[in-house]
């Protein structure tokens, strides 16, 4: 028995069978969920099973980073290194370098 079509629902015959995303598709109906631009082997993208031309294929969002203690600790260390030395600060580290080679 021939397969029906994802789209359409209708019996997909093998001359105009497109096999893609584990699923069957009339050549016509395999197109963009989207804006429906009929696909082919060459330039659709497949998401959740579905197809997207490249314009419409949905893009991955990045999720936050959770304040994880290790994460929190990162965070100050690096707050703490990016800080520039205060001026006098630094005039007394070159001192004790200083008196360290006398």
């Amino acid at each position: 028995m021939n397969p029906l079509c994802s789209r359409c629902n209708l019996v997909v015959y093998p001359t105009e069978k497109v096999n893609c995303l584990d699923k069957y598709w009339h050549k016509g109906c395999f197109s963009c969920e989207v804006c429906k631009m009929t696909l082919n082997m060459k330039n659709y993208k497949g998401f959740e099973k579905r197809p997207y031309c490249n314009a419409h294929y949905p893009k991955s969002s990045f999720t936050c980073v959770t304040d994880t203690p290790e994460n929190l600790r990162l965070k100050q260390q690096s707050k703490i290194q990016s800080q520039k030395p205060k001026p006098a600060l630094l005039y007394f580290v070159i001192q004790l370098q200083l008196d360290a080679y006398k």
